[in-house]
Formats: C-alpha cells, sequence, structure tokens
C-alpha cells in the first residue's frame, strides 16, 4: 500500500506517519502550556513575597525606632535619679548590650543545636 499523497488523492491523515507528527505537535504545545503556566505561578508568587517581604522590612524599621525613643525615655527617667546625662546612658547602654549578648547567646546555640551532625540514634 502506497502512503504518498497522489494528487487525486491527497493527504492521508489517519496514516501512522502523520499521527505521529500530530502526536509531536500535541505534546510540545502541552510542554509549552506547562512551562507557560509554571512560570506565571512563579512571578505570582514572586509578586507576593515581594509585598510581604517590604512590609516585614516596613514592619522591623518601625519596630527598631520604637525601641531607640524607648531607650531614648529611660536614659531621660535613669538621668533623673543618677543626675548625669553621661551615666544615664552608660547605665542604659550597658544594659541593652547585655539584654542583645544574652539573646545572641540563646540564638547560636539554637544553631549549633539545629546544625548539629547525629551520629546515632538518640
Amino acid at each position: 500500500m502506497d502512503d504518498t499523497p497522489t494528487p487525486e488523492k491527497g493527504p492521508d491523515f489517519n496514516s501512522i506517519g502523520h499521527l505521529f507528527s500530530r502526536l509531536i505537535d500535541d505534546a510540545e504545545r502541552f510542554v509549552r502550556a506547562e512551562v507557560n503556566l509554571y512560570r506565571a505561578q512563579a512571578f505570582a508568587r514572586i509578586s507576593e513575597a515581594k509585598v510581604a517581604l517590604l512590609l516585614g522590612a516596613t514592619a522591623f524599621l518601625l519596630a527598631q525606632s520604637a525601641l531607640i525613643a524607648m531607650l531614648v525615655g529611660l536614659v531621660l527617667v535613669v538621668r533623673m535619679q543618677v543626675h548625669s546625662a553621661a551615666w544615664a546612658t552608660v547605665i542604659v547602654v550597658g544594659g541593652a548590650l547585655i539584654v542583645a549578648g544574652i539573646m545572641v547567646a540563646i540564638a547560636v546555640a539554637k544553631i549549633k543545636k539545629l546544625t548539629r551532625i547525629k551520629d546515632g540514634p538518640e
């Protein structure tokens, strides 16, 4: 049986070669559509993450500003008790550094615990 198209027969759309060609074209279109879908989903998530990061950074800066204002107020309160702005500043900054040091020590201990390689079952 000759599957070559002739002017009187026309192309045979049910031939194996034509069906494989359609299968390959359909699979290519399907893969392109899937890639485009995943790309669109990724860009949507990236834009949502940008908003979340911007809100988080703004909240962090606002909290930092509030902490600075609280420490300045604490310096003013301690100054009334100590009668020296320099000593009040030293006391408040020293206390803040002690608290920060304790927080860093706790954070380092937690990171070491999380990253420790276990030799065997505990």
